[in-house]
């Protein structure tokens, strides 16, 4: 008992040091109820009892020993709690805190000594997790788990803690003490590399999907191409809605691809205007149609140096989001237009430099946002959404897009007023390059040449051979690849074109064993696949060709490996 009044009267008269820094001096009635929180036996056991709990050291007594526990608590890195050992309400009350737990929570120790430490807890701590707690401190037992507790601030973050019981030399446990490690950053690795396998996961699955949708679509492209001048003039009008629809289509999946896989294009010279009319045809095709999407872009845009790609995953994003936000009905407006700022400019997340900009905006009529909101929702994994519906990914992605163009969002929300998300990406220093259209004569007189081609899927087989027949070829055909090898030997082509996605031998396979015997036979691969996925799959193809194609592009790939040889 002597050595208790010693410390407290240290702690009231002049402060006393909790985890090696000093806390402010406590009144006595302030000490008293945190030693009424305590098991009645403390303020009788001997001291000692306590102390033989950290003996270690030979040669220190136990104001010594004390000492060292107290330096040894305050330098480790993980949060320790001692608590008082009542499970019945109102629960176990805090006795001691360490400096950690200041540094990870932001409370001090006079702000929590002798409260319940399920102040701590929030909306997306796991009832499971604390039922399992209960269980197991009532059978006196240690626990291990995982949970998500939350600052003084509000934050959030995610603890690996265990708890083991104190023990007094009669085996009673007379405190608990739980040591809590902030695993956040792990948690954020964790779930990164999980979404990283699950756009693995989808980048497969998408590119079988835009495999098997664009053979289904090449078709459509090249009979509405093969129909002209054949069917009569009230079908003839129906040929472009038909082609327009096609390529959309094929645009469409080329663009999900894009997204799924990661295949982003070079940085160049960028249209803002084609960049928005993209964006709104993919979001009036797939949104529902009770939320209209708006275009609003002003002429003589400038351009933007930058990849296309995560431009459109930009907008795209602050798309989706909008669209969430609105629910059953409303609007969507996405603008583009000039700005200039003469002076530096403040953003909610970084500060713009003088100078000339594209403003890319998209705003909706959903149910807006409130500051609080706002301030977080480019960190990584904060999401409003369910973890159905979202990762917390995307604003964070969006902001490292336009960070690594040179850019700066900007937002502008109220509770119940609707959000516009305002991108600026710098523009370009020098004028965009004019492209001047390649006039070219399409081979449509083959001459007889000979041609084979080799695809499982039998629309794309009869109306290519219709194509290339029409066109003056004598052509012939193989379903597999094992087939087109055997066609080679049998009917002399003098250009093959081979699809990479065929059963029993694939088209990779038969165009290398195509290459091996016939080394100058000209083949021309074919797939639904992105073109550089193409080439990295058959890099001994001549030429390759993503589906859907046109008659156009068909006859113009035949007529130019054959081009060589005449």
């Amino acid at each position: 008992m002597e050595e208790i009044k010693s410390v407290e009267a240290r702690a009231t008269a002049g402060g006393s040091r909790v985890g090696g820094w000093k806390t402010p001096a406590r009144p006595p009635e302030r000490l008293a109820a945190s030693r009424r929180a305590m098991p009645e036996w403390r303020a009788e056991a001997p001291l000692e009892k306590d102390v033989d709990l950290l003996r270690g050291v030979r040669g220190l007594d136990a104001e010594a020993q004390f000492r060292l526990a107290e330096q040894a608590l305050a330098q480790i890195r993980e949060s320790v709690v001692v608590t008082s050992t009542e499970l019945d309400e109102p629960g176990p009350a805090i006795v001691y805190v360490n400096a950690a737990f200041t540094r990870m929570t932001g409370y001090l120790p006079e702000e929590v000594i002798g409260k319940n430490p399920r102040f701590l807890q929030g909306p997306k701590t796991t009832r499971k997790t604390l039922d399992r707690l209960r269980a197991q401190l009532q059978k006196g037992e240690a626990f291990e788990g995982e949970d998500i507790n939350y600052r003084k601030d509000g934050s959030e973050f995610y603890i690996d803690w265990y708890i083991e019981p104190l023990r007094g030399a009669d085996g009673r446990i007379n405190y608990w003490v739980a040591v809590q490690r902030d695993v956040t950053e792990r948690r954020a690795l964790e779930l990164q590399l999980l979404q990283a396998q699950r756009l693995e996961a989808l980048g497969l699955l998408a590119s079988g999907i835009a495999h098997d949708l664009n053979n289904v679509l090449a078709p459509v492209l090249m009979g509405s191409d093969f129909l002209r001048g054949k069917v009569s003039a009230d079908g003839e009008q129906f040929l472009p809605l038909l082609e327009e629809a096609a390529t959309r289509g094929a645009g469409l999946i080329k663009q999900i691809l894009s997204f799924a896989r990661g295949i982003a294009g070079d940085s160049g010279f960028v249209e803002p205007a084609r960049i928005v009319d993209d964006i709104v045809r993919m979001a009036a095709a797939t949104f529902p149609k009770t939320i209209r999407v708006v275009a609003n872009t002003a002429p003589d845009l400038w351009s933007i140096e930058a990849d296309p790609t995560q431009l459109h995953q930009v907008l795209l994003n602050f798309c989706v989001n909008a669209r969430d936000a609105i629910g059953e009905s409303g609007t969507i407006v996405i603008e583009a237009r000039n700005v200039a700022f003469p002076s530096p400019r403040a953003t909610v997340r970084s500060e713009m430099r003088a100078g000339r900009y594209v403003l890319l905006s998209v705003s909706d009529t959903g149910s807006g946002m409130s500051m609080e909101t706002v301030k977080r929702i480019f960190d990584p994994f904060f999401s409003t959404k369910t973890p159905e519906h979202g990762t917390g990914l995307g604003l964070a992605t969006v902001a490292l897009i336009v960070k690594n163009h040179g850019g700066a969002i900007d937002v502008q929300t109220a509770p119940g007023e609707g959000t516009t998300f305002s991108v600026y990406f710098p523009a370009a220093t020098a004028p965009a390059p004019v492209v001047k259209a390649l006039v070219r004569n399409i081979p449509r007189n083959g001459g007889g040449r000979r041609v084979l081609i080799a695809d499982d899927e039998a629309a794309v087989l009869e109306i290519m051979r219709e194509t290339l027949a029409s066109a003056g070829y004598d052509v012939s055909t193989a379903r597999d690849g094992i087939e087109a090898i055997a066609a080679v030997s049998e009917f002399a082509p003098e250009v093959v074109l081979i699809d990479l996605n065929m059963p029993n031998m694939n088209g990779g396979s038969a165009l290398r064993e195509l290459r091996a015997r016939h080394p100058q036979l000209p083949v021309i691969a074919i797939s639904g696949l992105s073109r550089s996925e193409i080439e990295a799959a058959a890099p001994e193809a001549s030429t390759v060709l993503e589906k859907p194609f046109g008659l156009a592009a068909l006859l113009t790939a035949v007529g130019d490996v054959l081009a060589p040889r005449d």
